[in-house]
């Protein structure tokens, strides 16, 4: 336990930099001190919570899971919870954050969301802990990404900080829904950024709406790690464009998956792989999900580098792994044909975190099966050794080495 003394040094730290903040001049807009004020508030109160419980007493933030769910049950589906946050932007700055326990919103008929597809979105996930604490993974990712995405479909920059701050109070709205630990499941959070301002010319919105919104999920993929899943390569449609928006998590990208999706799951395969769109011979990524091939002989771990390839943030986490285990990672083109060369062939994202896939299968233009790419009939030993480190950390039962976990509090 620390002493008190380190309480107190934690406490001059926080008057210490709020007394060296120097003013603003005259020039400087509302949005900016707003902006400047909610990163020291959020600093000053992470510092306090910290030395609070250092000094051997819990902060209260209310016991996760004592919702009346079906907690071992639970998919990857919508589910009410208590409230969603939401904050405006207008006159050029972000309005306050508020909890709302309604989940619908009124937006006008005019929103750049509704004409143009001005949005984007994340995800990302909390998780409860034995000690009943709860974190979040990698929020500040998360945060860096949709500000990526905004700046592509020119929409306002949400503050790191601000980000952070915002899923940590939905969060703590809505503690009761965040599965238990044990249970294998995580509370999803989805902020969402669009333009709900009225424009009829095609033109940046001059309003628009950031909500995040929580759903306790478990397994995207029923099953879990439990059995492999079967895939198919996709040739009659393209995800995204070269040059494109394919590495932005705008709505848009999602709504062109959603036709051979639904074909895909009708002929049986529950998951597309995507090609590249100028020549359809290299592989892009999963319809929800990044691709990663591994090849044990060589302990090689690949994954396509390409523009229109989303960044996933389980992906670059799996990579530090993997790293650390002694394999290789190559960010590089994928041909089509290396796929018979992978001992194993992983989807990975937020929402699957690591999906085993079975078999790859194409088609040709008369419906008969042209290739078939087998992988392993049960989990991989490297797929598991990965998911296990990877889940164990959000989980809080290894060390957090990398500090990628953030308390909510």
């Amino acid at each position: 336990m620390k002493t008190l003394s380190s309480a107190l040094l934690a406490l001059l730290a926080v008057s210490r930099e709020s007394l060296a903040f120097v003013a603003p001049s005259p020039s400087t807009n509302l949005a900016n001190k707003a902006v400047h004020h909610n990163q020291l508030q959020w600093r000053s109160r992470a510092i306090l919570t910290m030395s609070t419980t250092e000094v051997g007493q819990e902060s209260d933030i209310g016991k996760p899971g004592t919702a009346n769910l079906p907690w071992s049950e639970l998919g990857f589906e919508f589910r009410p919870t208590k409230s969603h946050l939401r904050m405006i932007f207008k006159d050029g700055k972000w309005g306050e954050a508020e909890l709302v326990e309604s989940p619908y919103i009124n937006i006008h008929i005019g929103a750049t969301a509704l004409h143009y597809g001005q949005a984007c979105f994340e995800g990302l996930k909390a998780f409860a802990h034995d000690d009943g604490s709860v974190y979040m993974f990698r929020p500040d990712e998360n945060a860096k990404r949709i500000k990526a995405s905004a700046e592509r479909v020119m929409m306002p920059e949400i503050p790191v900080e601000t980000f952070i701050k915002a899923c940590n109070d939905v969060v703590k709205d809505n503690i009761a829904y965040v599965p238990p630990y044990g249970s294998g499941g995580a509370l999803y959070l989805r902020p969402l950024l669009f333009g709900s301002g009225p424009r009829i010319g095609l033109q940046p919105a001059d309003e628009y709406t950031f909500i995040i919104l929580v759903i306790p999920v478990g397994d995207y993929y029923k099953g879990g790690l439990a059995k492999p899943v079967n895939g198919l390569i996709v040739d009659e449609y393209d995800r995204a464009a070269p040059k494109g928006v394919g590495a932005a998590k705008v709505a848009g990208n999602y709504a062109a998956d959603m036709v051979p999706n639904m074909e895909a799951k009708k002929k049986g395969f529950p998951i597309c792989l995507y090609l590249d769109a100028a020549s359809h011979t290299l592989v892009e990524e999963f319809s929800t999900s990044n691709f990663i091939g591994i090849d044990n002989d060589n302990k090689k771990y690949v994954t396509p580098r390409s523009s229109s390839v989303l960044p996933s943030i389980t992906n670059k986490s799996l990579q530090t792994i993997a790293q650390d285990v002694g394999m290789t990672v190559e960010q590089r083109d994928v041909p089509i044909s290396e796929l018979a060369s992978f001992d194993e062939v992983i989807a990975c994202g937020t929402a699957v975190v690591v999906t085993p896939v079975g078999s790859l299968s194409r088609f040709g233009d008369n419906g008969e099966e042209t290739a078939k790419y087998e992988f392993t009939e049960d989990v991989g030993e490297t797929t598991r050794r990965l998911y296990d480190k990877v889940r164990s950390i959000q989980n809080g039962e290894v060390e957090d080495k990398y500090n990628w976990n953030i308390k909510v509090q």
